[in-house]
């Protein structure tokens, strides 16, 4: 090769990284220009109902530009307010403005000389380190050396770009300490959730940040960040129910990642992601959010192999499996809602996102689609009283999937898992639906194909096997404590149940009282209830339901309690 034609590749090599530096200093400045957003400084950021902490994290890790990192630094700088209030509890202070764009309400009802909201804010600060810390025994954060000294470091100011408030990491490395800018009244309409709930859920929000930061704080994490701090705020504030909010970001697009960045500050999809630590929170343990965070410290990264280790104490085949069952309680959302199955208040979620196919007799209806990697599709057939049944076969192209199949009935459903032999469901009639819970369980990949082929045949009348548990009766029904000691489930296992429970519910939804009734064989059984609740208390007059619950499916029936 001549020395020309060296030094002409040589000058092509240079070109192109000189373009892609270019590139990545576009890509820097774009996400310095959203961070300097936040205070106001530029347009202000496009639908802005969310937290800024993920644009700051990114910055953070993505910006390495030295001139830009200097601007960076000078933005993520702690504002110069001139009052500062030390919490109760002494391990906050809060920083405050009684003029300009960052004054608060100067209203001071007690006379301390501290306005009220300032008090407000205290107290809220003082609660989220008391539940996050204290009661659910995550690591207190790491001390920031703050304006004031130790305590920890919240700025009340204006939050001009728009976001509910935000927590600054102090470093670069994989832990940090932090501080907190919160609104200095979120009174503005763009705010979802308004007012004081407004400043309770954000100060629960971020102090979890807080707290995450020193376990982890990588920008590969971001989706948890969010998700498991939207999750605590409806931990520490229920009745505000702010996590509702993002929830049909979510479930309208079930064929998307659980763990799928945000494109653009508009998408709300991580913190919709939040039901994911509503599924472990009430179907294993509150403890299996915190175990996560450890474990992604311990291993200094947040791999989706680490969250799977966590999962494999609760379930043998980790976070596959977990997914793949989250999927089938995401379904039970909205008016499909069963009380006392799945989600304690899933009434009030939107409706996952679904496909309804035709099935006309004797015609084999073939359907295809794509899902991201730890993602769900649904695919609903509806029998619509015609007897006979349904023949089905499930042909996934690459990945690893679980094809669950849900026969739900007005008092019933059973949950049956598919593998790649045809499936026939004889007398589909007795169902109000049939549907194909079609999920990927790798943890990583887009694109993963399937097909299913689908056949309604009239002739398919044969009695379907039998389900794997029956709730049979309940007696006596009505039922008055005052005249009988207890009232009585009778119930059947047709297969062998590694778990099971019976669980009273009342009509509104609210659990009464759970028996936890282990591993059974599979024969007939009965178990009493005496009208009580788990505190030994009697029950109101009222409407009931008994639910049997197995990992084969459930069963609920209805009891009436009269009080004389």
């Amino acid at each position: 090769m001549t020395p020309c034609r060296l030094r002409l590749l040589a000058a092509g090599f240079l070109l192109g990284c000189a373009q892609v530096a270019h590139a990545d200093i576009q890509s820097e400045q774009t996400l310095l220009d959203q961070v300097q957003a936040l205070h106001g400084a530029g347009a202000v950021l496009e639908n802005p109902r969310r937290c800024g902490t993920p644009l700051i994290v990114e910055a953070r890790h993505t910006v390495r530009d030295p001139a830009l990192r200097a601007k960076l630094a000078q933005s993520l700088a702690r504002p110069q307010l001139p009052y500062s209030y030390r919490t109760p509890s002494g391990y906050f202070r809060v920083h405050y403005d009684l003029m300009g764009r960052d004054a608060v309400d100067p209203a001071d009802t007690d006379g301390d000389r501290v306005p009220d909201y300032v008090e407000e804010a205290a107290t809220a600060l003082d609660e989220a380190w008391k539940l996050e810390v204290e009661v659910l025994g995550y690591r207190a954060p790491p001390g920031d050396g703050g304006v004031d000294g130790e305590e920890y470091d919240v700025f009340l100011t204006e939050q001009a770009g728009g976001a509910y408030g935000w927590t600054y990491p102090d470093s670069y490395g994989t832990t940090t300490s932090s501080y907190i800018e919160l609104d200095n009244n979120y009174a503005e309409t763009r705010y979802w959730t308004q007012g004081l709930d407004g400043l309770r859920v954000t100060a629960a929000h971020e102090f979890f940040h807080a707290v995450q930061f020193g376990y982890y704080q990588g920008a590969d994490g971001i989706w948890w960040q969010e998700a498991s701090a939207t999750w605590m705020e409806e931990v520490a504030h229920s009745e505000a129910d702010d996590y509702l909010n993002y929830l049909s970001a979510f479930l309208s697009d079930p064929e998307r990642a659980l763990d799928s960045p945000s494109f653009g500050y508009s998408d709300v999809h991580i913190y919709g992601a939040a039901l994911f630590a509503h599924f472990l929170d009430q179907r294993h343990e509150r403890s299996l959010i915190r175990a996560t965070w450890e474990e992604w410290g311990r291993q200094g990264n947040a791999g989706l192999e680490h969250f799977d280790r966590v999962l494999r104490r609760q379930t043998a085949q980790g976070l596959g499996e977990a997914v793949s069952e989250f999927s089938v309680w995401n379904y039970f959302t909205g008016p499909r809602y069963r009380p006392g199955h799945f989600y304690a208040e899933s009434e009030k979620y939107p409706a996952v996102r679904s496909r309804s196919l035709a099935t006309p007799a004797k015609v084999t209806v073939q359907h295809s689609d794509f899902l991201d990697h730890l993602a769900s599709t649904y695919v609903r057939l509806e029998p619509q009283g015609r007897s006979g049944g349904l023949r089905l076969r499930f042909a996934p192209e690459r990945g690893q999937w679980r094809a669950q199949l849900l026969l739900v009935g007005p008092e019933s459903l059973h949950l049956q898992s598919l593998g790649a032999d045809p499936v026939e469901v004889p007398g589909w009639d007795q169902y109000a639906e049939v549907v194909l819970v079609l999920t990927t369980t790798d943890q990583e990949g887009l694109g993963y194909g399937y097909g299913l082929d689908l056949e309604y045949d009239p002739e398919l009348i044969d009695q379907p096997a039998p389900l794997a548990l029956r709730l049979a009766a309940v007696a006596p029904n009505p039922f008055r404590p005052a005249r009988q000691a207890q009232t009585v489930f009778a119930f059947e296992l047709d297969q062998a149940s590694a778990a099971t429970w019976l669980s009273i519910f009342a009509a509104d939804g609210l659990l009464v009282r759970r028996y936890d009734l282990g591993q059974r064989a599979a024969r007939a059984y009965t178990q009493a209830w005496d009208g009580r609740n788990e505190a030994g208390e009697l029950v109101g007059s009222g409407i009931y339901y008994g639910v049997l619950q197995t990992p084969q499916g459930s069963a609920r029936r209805t009891l009436a309690l009269l009080r004389d």
